[in-house]
């Protein structure tokens, strides 16, 4: 349970000083940081990560990723990957707490490299699910290996206009200035010139989260790896103005094999998340929905199954298809309309079309719940049969699928729609393997 300045707890966990406190060994700090998690949590809007189950107690929702508190201590919210008696139970009552925190840590970074337009997508994070890092350390991690194969391509320089008042005569002269300052000294020469250099935005952006992370808490290993970076940056200035230069960067198309960086440089100076939060810049929150993440990381796996034999081959548990292609989030359908305008639009998650005549062959909504057999109807949700119905209908498919993770011994369900105008329609239960 404890690693270093950490706290780690799965979704839905309840803590408070007392948990903080088993990890930073001192109960007034403990308290003090609690307080600077009751103030995010109490901002308008972050409800939806931080409730409160009393006045000295809070509770993690569902969203996953990490609170890194005014003085530094994060809090990992880690997915719950394990079954407990409460909800509110999180690692303690898992059988070994530190495997089961190695495997949620495990499986979130897995997760993330399927979530699309963020620096997880491209980032080779393989080796680093063994290590027993804090996660903004793994994610500072990702940076610097990211950033180590671009040093090795070669940092980009550009021709970039440069004002000066130099000695000798280059480029243009700007005669305003050169009256202003060399009115009394006739030998100088104010001038413009375009100069081949590596003091661009892309560069001390980077410059500048280097800086940045320099301030963490890190172990000796990042520590060194963080230093060399440094080190090659150091011609370079730190931005003068984040904002100015990193809309530099956004139009700078012979720039695109720095996307990725300058995507965690944004993160990490603009405490810029997946989700929306409030609070002030102090507070550093990086968190995405499990539900979309789930959504994401099922869609992503579905894509390899219908398109590379590569991945069907290695991974026999998925059956064989041909000529199947998927959407997510399709848009295409509305349950109803009003004064010739479209409304009550439809989302599925995950729409299977044959190759050929595009004829919708199956259905799929994820979601992210633990079920159980001990509960009335395996716990599954009436309003989320109600909706795989409406989308079935809809679509005049025959085969829905509700997928939830695979969390303990389980069993897939088949149900057949009662209505006569939905003979034939079924819906089988899919529970899918989240292991890495």
């Amino acid at each position: 349970m404890k690693t270093n300045n950490t706290l780690c707890i799965a979704e839905w966990q309840s803590f408070g000083a007392n948990e903080i406190e088993q990890v930073c060994g001192d109960k007034k700090k403990a308290q003090k940081i609690f307080d600077e998690l009751v103030e995010f949590a109490h901002q308008e809007g972050n409800h939806c990560f931080l409730k409160f189950k009393n006045s000295k107690t809070l509770v993690a929702q569902n969203y996953v990723g990490l609170i890194q508190a005014k003085s530094g201590f994060c809090l990992e919210i880690l997915p719950k990957t394990f079954r407990t008696a409460q909800e509110s139970q999180g690692f303690n009552e898992a059988k070994n707490t530190q495997e089961a925190i190695n495997t949620a840590k495990n499986i979130l970074i897995e997760m993330l490299k399927s979530l699309k337009d963020s620096p997880f997508e491209e980032s080779h994070v393989a080796h680093l699910k063994a290590q027993k890092l804090p996660l903004l350390e793994i994610f500072i991690l990702i940076f610097l290996n990211d950033l180590e194969n671009l040093i090795k391509n070669g940092l980009k320089s550009d021709y970039m206009v440069q004002e000066e008042n130099r000695k000798f005569l280059k480029g243009k002269l700007l005669f305003n200035e050169n009256l202003k300052y060399n009115f009394a000294h006739k030998e100088r020469f104010f001038t413009s010139s375009d100069e081949f250099s590596q003091n661009i935005a892309p560069n001390r952006i980077i410059r500048s989260t280097l800086e940045f992370l320099s301030k963490q808490n890190l172990s000796s290993k990042t520590t060194r790896k963080l230093a060399q970076a440094r080190f090659i940056f150091a011609d370079i200035p730190p931005s003068a103005n984040i904002d100015k230069d990193l809309s530099q960067c956004q139009n700078m198309r012979s720039f695109k094999h720095y996307r990725l960086l300058l995507q965690w440089c944004e993160i990490f100076l603009r405490r810029k998340s997946f989700s929306v939060y409030n609070g002030d810049s102090q507070a550093f929150a990086l968190l995405v929905d499990m539900n979309v993440l789930f959504e994401s990381f099922v869609a992503s796996e579905m894509k390899k199954w219908c398109s590379d034999e590569n991945f069907r081959a290695k991974n026999s548990q998925y059956q064989e298809v041909k000529n199947i292609f998927i959407k997510t989030q399709e848009k295409s359908k509305f349950l109803a309309e009003k004064e010739d305008k479209n409304i009550f639009q439809l989302k599925p998650d995950i729409v299977g079309y044959e190759k050929d005549s595009e004829e919708v062959l199956f259905i799929a909504d994820t979601k992210w719940k633990i079920l159980s057999t001990q509960d009335r109807n395996y716990g599954i949700s009436q309003s989320d049969m109600y909706q795989m119905f409406a989308y079935l209908a809809k679509y005049q498919c025959n085969q829905g699928f509700l997928i939830y993770p695979k969390i303990g011994f389980v069993e897939n369900r088949e149900f057949i729609f009662k209505p006569e105008s939905a003979k034939g329609v079924k819906l089988k239960i899919c529970f899918f393997d989240i292991e890495v």
